[in-house]
């Protein structure tokens, strides 16, 4: 069955005197082909799903729900317009150049945290220590960098689960890395205790560092630019990856919608 409405560019379909276009007016989109090309990725997933192996034994469930995600990973993004189009490839572009200002800064100086970015993870780190305040002081303080970490998953999940949409995934994903380079800088003041805290003053100056205490309760201060270097390199590498995911699928997209035309 047709749709009522195009799928790319969301015009209504025009009633002619020999029924309901067949193709859109405004760009061209032929029904018949999208909807030959939805039933093929529908038919994609499911041959992902058959391939799986069903000997495997306990891990069967795991196995089947790898190949389900590999799938959902892979599925084209909505068709766009070729504006659309263009657009999230000049935001992923601007992402890619964006994410060397991270990856470039050094975790021992706290630059990093001059960008606007460092206050909307703050606000999501201190949310996380509120939500595992009941679990303990322990789990109350390593909150607020699971926090700050869980908030840019929970939005490439959404994008990726609910609206099937990995462009907006990737992008996610690239937050989701951002702030792990954010919290190297915390890290690597688990010792010196310069970098200013929420509501004034530094580590050295009041208690309230999240790694300071994190560390030494663990015997890991020693190890404290060490770990913050791996947090930012790790943080890099989502970034780029991110990127690199987000431009491929928009390009798969680009040519299933050159190819439904």
């Amino acid at each position: 069955m047709y749709p009522a409405r195009c799928p790319k560019c969301d015009r209504l379909r025009v009633q002619t005197a020999a029924g309901p276009e067949r193709a859109c007016g405004g760009c061209g989109l032929v029904f018949a082909k999208w909807i030959e090309r939805e039933a093929g990725r529908e038919q994609l997933r499911a041959q992902a799903l058959a391939d799986t192996p069903a000997e495997v034994g306990p891990s069967g469930p795991v196995a089947v729900w790898i190949a389900a995600a590999r799938a959902r990973v892979w599925e084209l993004p909505p068709v766009r317009s070729p504006s659309s189009t263009a657009a999230h490839a000049l935001l992923l572009a601007g992402l890619f150049c964006y994410s060397w200002v991270f990856i470039l800064a050094d975790v021992r100086t706290g630059e990093a945290w001059n960008d606007f970015l460092h206050l909307v993870n703050l606000v999501f780190h201190e949310a996380g220590h509120v939500l595992m305040m009941p679990f303990g002081r322990f789990m109350h303080v390593l909150g607020g960098t699971l926090g700050q970490l869980a908030m840019p998953l929970a939005v490439c999940i959404a994008f990726l689960v609910q609206r099937r949409d990995a462009v907006g995934a990737a992008v996610g994903l690239w937050w989701f890395g951002q702030s792990l380079t954010d919290c190297a800088p915390y890290i690597a003041d688990a010792r010196k205790l310069e970098l200013p805290l929420l509501g004034g003053g530094t580590g050295q100056e009041r208690e309230g560092h999240d790694w300071e205490y994190l560390l030494g309760v663990t015997g890991l201060a020693q190890y404290d630019i060490a770990l913050a270097t791996v947090a930012k390199l790790a943080g890099g590498a989502v970034m780029l990856l991110a990127v690199t995911w987000g431009l491929h699928a928009l390009w798969r997209a680009h040519r299933s919608s050159a190819a439904g035309r």
